[in-house]
């Protein structure tokens, strides 16, 4: 009796189990998880002139680099399937502005992309960065951020570009997200 008792636990154990591994794997959408989807938005940031190590920042006189422009993501079963980026930078007085142009995005690794229910996800990779249209920087290490469905950060590797972003994040605002 005891024996059968035990069979009869280890049997529903192992249905739940199997059941909870199939929704996983067959059915993202049941656990909110999507790997495909499509995100667009604007990049509105803002860059300060100083190295990193600066502790204290005095803003009044600290040079200030806007950067302001959009960005379009495309996933399709967890990977990037179009990624493109450009904005205009320039200091506050509007002397040298120039564009940057993110391009080919891929990942590092074989971890899928994953839009978490409330519209968050990482995607860890390498881009290339263009300058006034012609290539600056290859293989740039990059973390892109998108929070809550509503905002991105790009935070680009400060060596890969030579400082050229002074260590400091991009940000930017998410328009529009899709399913698919």
């Amino acid at each position: 009796m005891k024996i059968k008792q035990n069979l009869n636990g280890y049997i529903l154990y192992l249905s739940i189990s199997l059941t909870i591994v199939s929704l996983c794997i067959s059915n993202q959408e049941v656990l909110g998880v999507r790997d495909t989807f499509s995100a667009d938005g604007v990049i509105s940031s803002i860059v300060f002139g100083m190295p990193p190590s600066t502790s204290t920042v005095n803003m009044s006189t600290v040079q200030k680099f806007i950067l302001s422009g959009y960005w379009q993501l495309s996933t399709e079963k967890g990977k990037v399937s179009n990624f493109t980026s450009e904005f205009y930078t320039g200091p506050v007085s509007g002397a040298n502005n120039h564009t940057h142009q993110l391009s080919n995005l891929r990942l590092v690794s074989d971890v899928p992309i994953q839009l978490s229910a409330d519209g968050s996800t990482k995607i860890i990779g390498l881009l290339n960065v263009g300058t006034n249209g012609k290539n600056a920087w290859n293989e740039v290490h990059t973390i892109i951020t998108i929070s809550n469905g509503r905002t991105i950060t790009f935070a680009l590797a400060d060596n890969d570009t030579q400082r050229h972003f002074m260590n400091q994040p991009i940000y930017g605002l998410v328009k529009h997200i899709k399913m698919s």
